[in-house]
């Protein structure tokens, strides 16, 4: 976006260390944002969930929980829009089937862990999801929320 149309857009970066706990810095921070953004209460509680359940994937599976590899979030401000993108360092792209893919039900409530609802969270509470990978750059998830503002009752 460029300010000759009117529209900017801000950008805050954040490189967390992949350890569980590091999540809540990524959580916090976007919801404050989108607090002074005007969402709802209801929407930052969603998007603190999304963003929970990116980073931990990051940490966890990307990552593999080293700490020496980062967590790089990056939060786009728009007028309209939150944009947040989770990536991690992760050298091999993790197994769609099991990170990308809604779970079966059967199957998510068989597991002993009840571990596999992220990505469905994610999809669910977002208005708009992406994954990728770069070789070289990891995994990325791109999740953006749109800012619903109240419609103008006109006279």
């Amino acid at each position: 976006m460029s300010e000759a149309d009117g529209a900017t857009e801000q950008i805050i970066e954040m490189r967390l260390p992949s350890r569980l706990g590091y999540e809540r810095i990524a959580m916090d921070t976007a919801a404050s944002l989108a607090r002074r953004m005007g969402f709802t209460p209801e929407r930052i509680d969603a998007l603190r969930t999304a963003i929970g359940e990116a980073v931990t994937n990051a940490i966890e599976h990307g990552n593999q929980a080293d700490a020496a590899m980062k967590v790089v979030v990056v939060l786009t401000i728009r007028t309209d829009e939150l944009i947040i993108s989770v990536a991690d360092q992760g050298r091999k792209v993790l197994d769609p089937a099991q990170t990308f893919l809604q779970p079966r039900i059967t199957d998510a409530f068989q597991r002993a862990d009840k571990g596999g609802w992220g990505i469905w969270l994610i999809r669910e509470l977002m208005d708009e999801v992406e994954f990728s990978f770069a070789p070289g750059s990891g995994n990325q998830v791109r999740m953006v929320v749109h800012l619903e503002r109240p419609p103008v009752i006109k006279p």
